[in-house]
């Protein structure tokens, strides 16, 4: 061809690579994830959510209640958790009479436990606690009562009636259970039987 003096370049062809190059010079490879690796992640994914569907439960249960009753709940659950990471037996006291709560443990000797009953803590704004139900001895207004969480991961069965302001509340301690439950209203032993 004659002429203008132009040419034009003639492009070769290449061979495909399985392993190209990206724009930032990453390799791009175009095999996709393995099944195993797949699985692995559904594995990771499944755990992760199994721990949470327990927060989000308690989140969803304490949502209607005040900080106050929240405070309880959240209170009774640390203790139930200490008792096992502590090894150690401890003892809630709920004083209906006066609104005080104290905790002692049984490594607490005599003046330690007046130190605990001295600096007994008042139950906060307009929560006041009606009384403690336990299965097997009733209910008793005003006396003292106690709640023993123990070393072994369970703890007494009772039920806290405490109201704050109109609103009468239920929480309920199980056994062998680690959550505390809410009952929107007041319920008590009588009424399941």
């Amino acid at each position: 061809m004659g002429g203008t003096g132009s040419s034009i370049p003639i492009l070769k062809p290449q061979k495909y690579k399985n392993n190209l190059k990206g724009c930032w010079g990453f390799r791009i490879n175009h095999s996709g994830f393995t099944f195993i690796e797949l699985m692995v992640v559904v594995g990771i994914f499944t755990i992760v959510l199994m721990f949470s569907i327990p927060l989000f439960r308690q989140i969803h249960l304490t949502s209607n209640a005040s900080d106050h009753v929240s405070g309880l709940i959240f209170l009774l659950e640390d203790l139930k958790l200490r008792a096992v990471v502590e090894n150690k037996k401890f003892t809630l006291y709920m004083d209906s009479g006066s609104e005080k709560i104290y905790v002692t443990d049984d490594t607490m000797d005599e003046d330690a436990r007046q130190v605990a009953l001295n600096n007994g803590v008042s139950l906060n704004g307009d929560l006041q606690l009606l009384n403690l139900e336990f299965p097997d001895d009733g209910t008793r207004a005003g006396d003292d009562k106690s709640i023993c969480f123990f070393s072994k991961g369970y703890s007494d069965r009772v039920l806290i009636h405490v109201r704050e302001e109109s609103r009468e509340m239920t929480i309920q301690i199980c056994m062998f259970q680690k959550t505390v439950h809410l009952i929107e209203r007041y319920v008590s032993y009588d009424d399941c039987i």
